[in-house]
């Protein structure tokens, strides 16, 4: 067995639920694509496929919300910290190497009515993602409510966004968002 198949396993899971959902994506294709031994996937997951995708959502959160930290801290005004993070995610997406991890809005709309653990899974992910954007916000002399409020809807507009630029496969809509940024923290900072 390979020192990481864990590992292996799941970032092999969160890039086939990319592609094909919680439901299109099954075990037997994750051991073969992770080239674990058929075994090691009860000995490392012995709740099966949804611990697994758990796990899978659980690492997409660490390195997203790592990612987005280091995007926001790169500059000192909110603003410009946040256009920017949204600029970059744009160019990303054109790239097609924005989403490098489980597509949380679309597990959590797959699965909510399923499984708790996964929604709770996925509810963890956005309030890390939440938390980030306020952090970023009260340090720049909002107040906690306003920063929290302010960081869930700039969230919620940035996966609005990202699912419109999946359907129109550009990324104008998060370009267009980014527009937006100073006049949603203005207002709110008045």
């Amino acid at each position: 067995m390979k020192n990481n198949s864990r590992e292996e396993m799941i970032k092999v899971t969160a890039l086939l639920l990319q592609t094909k959902g919680y439901f299109g994506t099954g075990l037997n294709e994750i051991i073969a694509k992770s080239g674990a031994p058929r075994g090691s996937i009860y000995y490392h997951f012995p709740n099966g496929k949804e611990q697994l995708v758990i796990e899978a959502i659980e690492w997409t959160r660490e390195n997203v919300t790592r990612f987005i930290s280091e995007k926001l801290s790169l500059y000192n005004d909110p603003v410009e910290a946040l256009q920017n993070y949204i600029l970059d995610s744009a160019d990303r997406f054109e790239q097609d190497k924005y989403f490098q991890g489980v597509p949380i809005t679309a597990i959590v709309l797959e699965t909510s009515d399923i499984s708790d653990n996964l929604r709770e899974a996925c509810k963890k992910v956005f309030d890390s993602w939440h938390q980030v954007i306020a952090d970023k916000l009260l340090n720049n002399g909002y107040e906690e409510k306003i920063a929290y409020d302010l960081a869930m809807a700039l969230n919620a507009i940035i996966q609005g966004s990202l699912v419109i630029c999946l359907t129109q496969k550009n990324a104008d809509p998060l370009r267009k968002v980014s527009n937006f940024v100073p006049l949603l923290l203005k207002i709110n900072n008045a």
